[in-house]
């Protein structure tokens, strides 16, 4: 992780505002978000501690972090992507000061998107 950012040295396609945002984060919320560092060389309470959240309960704490390959179909990941980009929340979020880039779906409104087979796949998961 590198503890200052020079906005100059990111690629000149990243608008200049992130860029400025990026060179503002902390080196640990940076390195994740902007720098590619792979979350699981992360500790959890290093970051937590830079996001201003000491004390807050872990990954250990609520149970292991799930990861289950193609848990939806390409087809349902595509139509998700999609709804995502042009349907997110655009509200800067606390972690970066950037959009959210977030979209809030309930059980219907999921399987209106991706139908009900797909969404039936997620809810079986442990």
């Amino acid at each position: 992780m590198t503890a200052s950012l020079d906005p100059q040295s990111l690629p000149s396609a990243i608008p200049a505002g992130f860029a400025c945002a990026a060179a503002a984060m902390h080196p640990t919320v940076r390195s994740l978000l902007v720098e590619g560092a792979d979350p699981a060389t992360v500790p959890v309470d290093d970051l937590l501690a830079a996001l201003g959240r000491e004390g807050s309960p872990t990954a250990a704490e609520y149970g292991s972090v799930m990861a289950v390959p193609q848990s939806l179909s390409a087809r349902a990941c595509a139509a998700l992507r999609a709804a995502v980009d042009s349907q997110r929340r655009l509200e800067a979020d606390s972690v970066d000061g950037q959009a959210e880039h977030q979209l809030n779906l309930s059980r219907a409104a999921l399987e209106a998107l991706v139908g009900s087979a797909e969404v039936a796949k997620l809810w079986r998961l442990p």
